[in-house]
């Protein structure tokens, strides 16, 4: 039964984690574009929301576009909106820039 409790830890830790970055990125981060070339559902999901793997070629102002994988949960009623070719806004990292997230 420890299993189990741990495991329940270990992904609310995740969670929290997860929270204080998104935190953090929106405060900190360099407000940028990028493109999907590429989607991916992990089969993983955050309160009935999925975890989807996006391939992304990120565009910076005075830097040359590149590409990141990036993990993020998306509401399951806008996933669709998350489609190859779209353009999203995202915040990355100013000392890690393969550190994204859409936001």
């Amino acid at each position: 039964m420890g299993f189990a409790g741990d495991t329940k830890q270990q992904v609310l830790g995740e969670i929290v984690a997860e929270q204080q970055r998104a935190q953090r990125l929106m405060a900190t981060g360099l407000v940028g574009q990028a493109t999907i070339t590429g989607v991916r559902e992990t089969g993983a999901s955050v309160n009935d929301n999925p975890v989807v793997e996006f391939d992304l070629s990120v565009a910076l102002d005075d830097r040359d576009p590149y590409a990141v994988t990036h993990r993020q949960v998306v509401s399951r009623l806008v996933v669709g909106n998350f489609a190859p070719g779209a353009t999203v806004p995202v915040r990355v990292d100013p000392v890690d820039a393969s550190e994204v997230m859409i936001a």
